[in-house]
C-alpha cells in the first residue's frame, strides 16, 4: 500500500466531513517526514514509502481512532454553533449599518441625489423640543424644488412628538406650494425633504407646526 492508498482508507473512516481534509494533510506531513527519513538512511523511495504506511499502523484503524478523535457530533455541533452566530450576527451587522448610514445622513447637509443645482439655505431654528436645520433648496432635471432639512429632538423630551413633517412652503398670501415629501427617522434624529412650486420672486415662506413663519430668500433662483 502506498501512501495516497493509506490516506484514502484513513480518510473514508472520518465522519465529519470538514475534518477531512485537515487530517489527511496532517498524516500526509508525517508520512512524508517517515519517508524522507528512511531514504536518509539508505533505502529507495518505493521501499521507503511502504515501510513508513506499514509503520503508521493499520489505516481502518487509525481512521477509527481518529474519527473518535473528532467526534463527528461535536464536529455538527460546532458547524451549528457557528451557523447560529453568523445568523445572529446578520442582523446587528444591518443594525449598525443602519445606524451608521443615519448618522451620516444627520451629520451631513441633506441633498437630493438627482440634484442638478443646490443653493446653500443653512437656516436653523430652536424650539424647546428640537432644533432645525434648513440645509439646501436642490433643482432636479424635471425643473422641481425641493426644501432638504435636518431636525434632531432635546433628549429632555420625547422622541414620540416629531414635529417636522409638518414644515410646509407657503407664498406671501399663504398659499401652499408645496407637492411630495419624504423623511426618514435614525437614532439621531430625522431628515428628509419637501418640494414646492418656486415663486416668480425667489421668496418663499416656511411655516412649521407651531405657527411659526420664516421668509427665506433664495437669490441663486431669482
Amino acid at each position: 500500500m502506498n501512501k495516497q492508498e493509506y490516506l484514502n482508507v484513513v480518510r473514508k473512516q472520518i465522519h465529519f466531513f470538514l475534518d477531512r481534509d485537515s487530517i489527511e494533510e496532517e498524516l500526509s506531513s508525517h508520512l512524508s517526514e517517515s519517508i524522507a527519513d528512511l531514504m536518509d538512511e539508505g533505502l529507495p523511495k518505493d521501499e521507503a514509502e511502504q515501510l513508513a504506511v506499514k509503520q503508521m499502523g493499520d489505516p481502518i484503524e487509525v481512521g477509527k481512532q481518529l474519527n473518535q478523535e473528532h467526534h463527528p457530533v461535536l464536529g455538527y455541533l460546532w458547524l451549528a454553533s457557528n451557523v447560529v452566530l453568523a445568523l445572529l450576527a446578520v442582523p446587528t451587522i444591518v443594525t449598525l449599518i443602519s445606524f451608521a448610514y443615519g448618522a451620516y445622513n444627520m451629520l451631513t447637509p441633506a441633498v437630493m441625489g438627482n440634484a442638478v443645482e443646490i443653493v446653500s439655505v443653512n437656516y436653523e431654528r430652536i424650539t424647546p423640543t428640537h432644533r432645525i436645520q434648513i440645509d439646501n433648496v436642490c433643482v432636479n432635471e424635471e425643473g422641481r424644488y425641493y426644501l432638504t432639512y435636518r431636525a434632531w429632538t432635546n433628549w429632555e423630551y420625547s422622541r414620540a412628538g416629531w414635529s417636522t413633517d409638518s414644515i410646509r412652503v407657503i407664498n406671501d398670501d399663504g398659499t401652499y406650494l408645496g407637492g411630495s415629501s419624504y423623511s426618514s427617522s435614525s437614532f439621531l434624529g430625522k431628515y428628509g425633504y419637501t418640494s414646492f412650486e418656486m415663486p416668480s420672486d425667489g421668496i418663499i415662506n416656511v411655516i412649521f407646526r407651531d405657527g411659526e413663519i420664516v421668509e427665506l430668500e433664495l437669490e441663486g433662483f431669482k
